[in-house]
């Protein structure tokens, strides 16, 4: 029996539609929007992973992120956090994830003080993808050896392009020197040009266990060829390595893995 994939939604949430598809056109899993009368009495060994999606719920009142962060949702959300259920949270997910205190640090205005809605230039740091490399993990990161690493470094180590859309993007570290270096350490995703105006470059980063992982792009918008790229399905690709969630055939996915298996578009 599949377990259950849970997509938290709030007003103004408004990228839930996209989120869910991209989960169940990828992965043997059952997507479903959070519905705590249903779910509520989920166990640990019902649920593969919980994804916070993009928007801008509660109208980023206060702060992006800081109304949701106080729901019924969220604190349902910090209980499966407990029992080390991975979770996922892109752009106001990220932003909802650091204001409920799961990821550090808070995100805040752009530099240039605009809404950004466009590819952004992005890496990932090259020690996540290396399966000989255990001092950092990330459950959303995929490993590699060999010829598959040296492939998937030429293009994921240095540049990809992932849509982005936000007005507070801008990612700060906590103030505290011991907890700003611990976060900085854990970072997974850098911009090459910052348009943001993030500490260090941070795009995305991931708890100490490697469980949570936040982002501020979007990956679900480039995951297929038509959409003009498809290098964002990395991320399902990882959580699919770690937790053994089958992937559907012949999906965008299955041609991901096979691109990467053969070398294709990414030597």
């Amino acid at each position: 029996m599949k377990k259950k994939t849970l997509v938290p939604v709030f007003p103004g949430t408004n990228c839930e539609k996209e989120s869910l598809l991209w989960i169940a056109n990828n992965l043997e899993t059952n997507a479903e929007y959070l519905d705590l009368e249903r779910h509520s009495h989920l166990k640990k060994d019902d649920i593969d992973f919980i994804f916070i999606p993009g928007g801008f719920s509660f109208g980023d009142y206060l702060r992006a992120g800081a109304l949701a962060a106080r729901t019924k949702e969220m604190a349902f959300v910090k209980e499966k956090a407990l029992e080390n259920i991975p979770i996922l949270g892109i752009c106001n997910g990220f932003q909802i994830l650091c204001e409920s205190g799961l990821l550090p640090g808070a995100l805040i205005k752009n530099i240039t003080r605009q809404h950004h809605h466009f590819p952004v230039s992005i890496r990932i740091d090259t020690c996540f993808l290396d399966e000989s490399n255990q001092a950092k993990n990330s459950l959303w990161i995929p490993k590699f050896r060999g010829q598959a690493l040296e492939n998937v470094n030429r293009i994921f180590g240095k540049e990809i392009f992932i849509p982005m859309s936000c007005g507070m993007g801008n990612w700060l570290p906590p103030s505290a020197e011991k907890d700003k270096n611990l976060a900085e350490k854990n970072a997974v995703v850098y911009y090459n040009y910052n348009e943001n105006g993030s500490y260090k470059s941070i795009a995305g980063l991931t708890n100490e266990s490697g469980t949570i992982f936040g982002m501020m792009p979007h990956p679900e918008r480039a995951s297929e060829e038509i959409l003009g790229g498809n290098e964002g399905l990395i991320f399902l690709l990882g959580i699919s390595q770690t937790k053994n969630i089958a992937i559907k055939q012949g999906s965008p996915l299955a041609l991901f893995v096979e691109q990467l298996t053969q070398g294709e578009n990414y030597v």
